[in-house]
């Protein structure tokens, strides 16, 4: 077995290649689980209460009075745009995460070929990635807003339907 002062710069490289990469695929996996997740739920949440927004129109009798209806109708505008938020979320995040791995994949070809040292590879990020990251978080937030407002909405249409 080699003492550490035997290794040369080149299996040292290897070396640190191999645990960058390990590093870089377990950061862009929990975060993309984690984000997506998220996501998901504010996807179902929508699409759940739009679901039941469209039951309480269907199944209103027809006497209530008309402001009902268009507070259910402005309701279930809000949970489709909550839909669609959150659906187009899920696929920035899909792009950050695969813009990120390019990033690092980048980072890892440049600290290999000498161009930067170990620790810059580390935080190589393409210009894009953060544009995208915004766009998502923007998304998400307009997706988080449409599910609480609609979901108030919600709940007053159902005070007044029983």
């Amino acid at each position: 077995m080699k003492r550490v002062d035997e290794f040369t710069a080149e299996e040292t490289g290897e070396e640190w290649l191999r645990e960058l990469y390990k590093v870089v695929a377990q950061r862009r996996g929990v975060m993309f689980r984690l984000i997506t997740e998220s996501t998901r739920l504010l996807l179902l949440g929508n699409a759940g209460g739009a679901a039941l927004i469209i039951g309480l129109m269907s199944a209103s009798g027809g006497s209530e009075d008309p402001a009902y209806h268009w507070i259910a109708l402005l309701t279930l505008v809000v949970f489709g745009i909550g839909i669609l938020a959150s659906a187009s979320t899920m696929i920035l995040v899909t792009l950050v995460a695969i813009k990120e791995a390019h990033g690092a994949e980048t980072g890892l070809k440049r600290f290999v070929d000498g161009e930067i040292d170990r620790s810059d590879a580390l935080f190589t990020v393409e210009d894009q990635t953060f544009r995208i990251a915004d766009l998502a978080t923007a998304s998400g937030v307009v997706s988080a807003v449409c599910f609480m407002a609609a979901g108030i909405a919600s709940i007053v249409l159902l005070t007044l339907f029983f």
